[in-house]
């Protein structure tokens, strides 16, 4: 159904402009041989207009339809909502647009997904926490340029924003100085190379200092309800456990309310430390101990890689861009006292 709305022509841009139709398609199109001041007066003349570029015709001209896919796990975890909004920031910079899927962590989904995205001819796809093998990933990156966010992969033309998940050694670390011996490690999704690489970080952690491997609390929901049954299941088997690392906040916040509930105190009697360090985290009572990821930095940083590498025809230099992480000690850890 038309609105009724007429929209400005490229041939009035030109008129507005004092330029020719052509001049003005090649502003539109990118060219880079078109001098700055022209640029500069056939923009400002579209702007006063408001004319936008067809989209499909520039696709057609271009090879580019300056649209980047985005696919997440999960858009209600607050994670990957501020990753949305890095990757925005970027792309708005940029003067790109985002066409984004929730995959709900489902492989299937997910490359249901992939198919879409690609079918309306995106220049690239940031996968955020893919479950895909990596295989997949592979013949994806046939077809497009490809970023993906917590995971390496070991074909070069698969870029890299990727945070330091061993960071979590961090949290780890703190609870061991504490005087923490006896400590369980509330993991992420099954199928997660994000959460394999936390977990293994724990663990290595506590076997440096000679330490029992951590008691693993698998399967569960990542979320604070999942972190509450976690965090049950953890105490009924070792009610002894005087130490909790969690593979993210939600699921710490989740932890903390269930040793809470049981009559246990936070930090007294049990510490427990995340990861991500959402905004919430410091407003929890007690304020949660976690490892601090700069969220927004890392979808920015990802988008960015990706269009530098779109716009250099897949040649960009460097396929990785790396995130570094902090702890930051709150009130939900202290001295081991049992």
């Amino acid at each position: 159904m038309s609105l009724g709305i007429k929209m400005p022509t490229m041939k009035e841009v030109a008129e507005c402009a004092g330029v020719s139709i052509k001049t003005v398609s090649r502003v539109m199109n990118s060219d880079p041989l078109v001098k700055s001041s022209t640029r500069e007066t056939v923009l400002g003349a579209a702007r006063q207009l408001g004319y936008r570029p067809n989209a499909p015709a520039r696709t057609l001209v271009t090879g580019r339809s300056k649209i980047i896919g985005l696919l997440i796990a999960d858009l209600g975890n607050y994670f990957f909502s501020e990753i949305v909004r890095g990757v925005q920031n970027a792309t708005e910079a940029q003067g790109y647009g985002v066409l984004m899927c929730d995959t709900g962590e489902n492989p299937d989904t997910e490359m249901r997904c992939v198919d879409l995205l690609l079918s309306h001819r995106v220049d690239g796809l940031i996968l955020s926490s893919s479950r895909l093998q990596d295989e997949q990933i592979t013949r994806i990156a046939d077809a497009a340029t490809v970023a993906l966010m917590n995971r390496f992969h070991p074909d070069p033309r698969v870029l890299t924003g990727a945070i330091q998940d061993e960071a979590v050694h961090l949290a780890a670390e703190h609870l061991v100085s504490l005087g923490h011996t006896t400590i369980g490690y509330i993991g992420g999704p099954i199928y997660s190379r994000a959460a394999w690489a936390r977990e293994e970080g724990c663990k290595h952690v506590l076997a440096r200092h000679g330490l029992e491997g951590p008691l693993v609390a698998s399967g569960f929901p990542v979320s604070i309800e999942g972190g509450y049954s976690a965090m049950n299941w953890l105490l009924d088997v070792r009610p002894t456990i005087t130490g909790i690392v969690a593979y993210n906040d939600m699921l710490a916040i989740g932890a903390i309310r269930a040793a809470q509930a049981r009559g246990y105190r936070v930090p007294d009697d049990i510490s427990i430390a995340g990861f991500d360090d959402i905004h919430f985290a410091a407003h929890v009572n007690p304020p949660l101990t976690t490892v601090s990821v700069p969220i927004h930095r890392m979808g920015f940083d990802t988008a960015q890689l990706l269009i530098d590498t779109t716009e250099a025809n897949g040649k960009a230099i460097g396929n990785r861009c790396r995130i570094e992480c902090h702890l930051v000690i709150r009130g939900s850890t202290g001295p081991c006292n049992r």
